[in-house]
């Protein structure tokens, strides 16, 4: 019973910390950065950049939940995408949402985030 109270416990505030909370908004800022990189340059080395890098500044900061910000990071594309079709946004290139855009984008994120814990864990030791 013990053991079941300290793992409700450790999983029940990973996401109520101020911390967290803060990084959450880093994240999903990021991701909307990059999703309006993405609808306003022609260039997808762009976005690539702006994917990993803030992958790998969350896995940086705060590596326990590495998969969670690129997650979020990589939700930016498709949210922007959505927005730009439904407000008629004038953007570099027709906008065409695809799911394999942004299964891209979450590996490139995930790549950025996992570089940034694996950075920070080098530093550490």
């Amino acid at each position: 019973m013990d053991q079941k109270n300290q793992f409700v416990k450790r999983t029940s505030t990973s996401w109520c910390s101020p911390f967290d909370l803060a990084c959450t908004a880093l994240a999903v800022a990021l991701g909307l950065v990059a999703g309006w990189l993405d609808l306003h340059v022609t260039e997808v080395i762009v976005t690539i950049l702006a994917l990993m890098t803030g992958g790998l500044l969350l896995g940086l900061i705060q590596p326990k939940a590495a998969w969670r910000w690129a997650l979020l990071i990589a939700i930016g594309l498709p949210l922007m995408a959505i927005v730009a079709i439904k407000f008629s946004l004038r953007t570099a290139e027709p906008v065409q949402p695809d799911i394999r855009i942004s299964i891209v984008a979450l590996v490139f994120a995930s790549l950025g985030a996992y570089i940034g814990v694996f950075i920070r864990y080098i530093l550490r030791t």
